[in-house]
């Protein structure tokens, strides 16, 4: 497989969470089994790859002409326009941004459209409208669609721009290397920088977009709780001025975040899979979801508590999870228990390939 190469285009190939970590995963798991990958973005760190991949590993750096701190919408909408012509021919196309070209791969995390609806949003903007047309051109010309959950698939099959056989359901990997019970080790060194004691209830709340993934919610729900002994640890560029948050800021080595708290939460409006979800519990921390994130139906009890999106929702769950602290039973010690799918990286990348062969 040495002379085959992989195009992979997406608009950040660096440090960063969700779908952007999701792809350097893949990306090291086509590396490690031989394949070329050449790498397309608009934001790039090769240093986020292992020193044993990088000569398998080409990053193509595309040229902003229009300048990402005004726009990052209008930014990544001409990056889509442009990406397709960095790809090396002869070699199978990915893309997990909406790339108005043909590929082989098209890799998706949540449709646009069902984003605006699920935000409340009636009147979409101009770059919303931009989005949503390179979105149906970019699922109605890749030979294949993966969705990485069960709800983006319905959502892209409600476009109606894509049959029901070019559209999969592959949940996304995850790199136990990095996300294990071994990150348990550092739980009490990490608490301790933080200045939390083992009597507080941490719960980690990672997030680029607190809107979204609903801090008002949450925020609403611990001050109806009051219990100084509840912290928040928000995981995010962004502070929170609360009296429960412990602003720790973006963490690379999030593994140790995720050992450090008792629970992981998200309240999100929309959230097409969740991979912190995943990860949090293979680093034996249950996660707290609400409804609308894809990743619960590929998730179960007692890694997984799934909750109506309200504050008596957020509520119930928090002291349902700080019941379970109390009693000694909150934590997983058979974490892939209540992970009801093949999450290693190396089948996802066997099963993206036998795509690419079928079609």
């Amino acid at each position: 497989m040495a002379d085959t190469g992989i195009n992979f285009i997406f608009h950040t190939i660096a440090r960063a969470g969700g779908m952007e970590r999701a792809v350097v995963d893949m990306i090291c798991g086509f590396a490690e089994k031989g394949l070329h990958v050449r790498g397309i973005a608009m934001r790039t760190d090769i240093s986020v790859f292992p020193e044993s991949l990088r000569e398998r590993i080409e990053l193509i750096r595309v040229p902003a002409k229009f300048p990402y701190n005004l726009s990052q919408r209008f930014a990544n909408w001409d990056f889509e326009n442009r990406a397709a012509n960095f790809c090396k021919p002869g070699w199978k196309t990915f893309s997990a941004s909406r790339v108005p070209a043909p590929v082989d791969v098209a890799i998706s995390g949540g449709t646009h459209l069902a984003h605006l609806k699920k935000k409340g949003k009636k009147r979409p903007s101009i770059t919303d409208k931009l989005a949503i047309t390179h979105e149906h051109a970019f699922y109605a010309q890749a030979k294949v669609c993966v969705a990485h959950s069960q709800m983006t698939r319905d959502e892209i099959l409600d476009l109606h721009v894509a049959p029901p056989e070019k559209v999969v359901c592959l949940f996304p990997p995850v790199d136990t290397k990095k996300f294990n019970l071994e990150t348990r080790r550092s739980r009490a060194e990490t608490r301790a920088t933080w200045g939390v004691s083992d009597e507080k209830f941490v719960i980690l709340f990672p997030s680029n977009n607190h809107a979204l993934k609903g801090a008002d919610l949450i925020l609403a729900a611990l001050d109806e709780i009051n219990d100084p002994d509840i912290v928040l640890a928000v995981a995010s560029r962004r502070p929170i001025d609360h009296p429960r948050a412990l602003n720790i800021g973006f963490r690379p080595d999030v593994e140790k975040c995720y050992a450090a708290a008792d629970a992981t939460i998200l309240a999100s409006k929309y959230e097409a899979f969740g991979l912190v979800a995943v990860e949090s519990i293979l680093c034996g921390t249950p996660a707290l979801l609400s409804e609308f994130c894809g990743a619960t139906d590929a998730l179960a009890e007692p890694g997984c508590t799934k909750f109506p999106r309200t504050q008596n929702g957020v509520r119930d769950a928090v002291l349902a999870a700080r019941e379970r602290h109390r009693a000694g039973t909150l934590a997983l010690t058979e974490p892939e228990k209540s992970v009801l799918y093949p999450y290693s990286l190396d089948l996802h990348v066997d099963a993206l390939l036998a795509l690419t062969e079928i079609n």
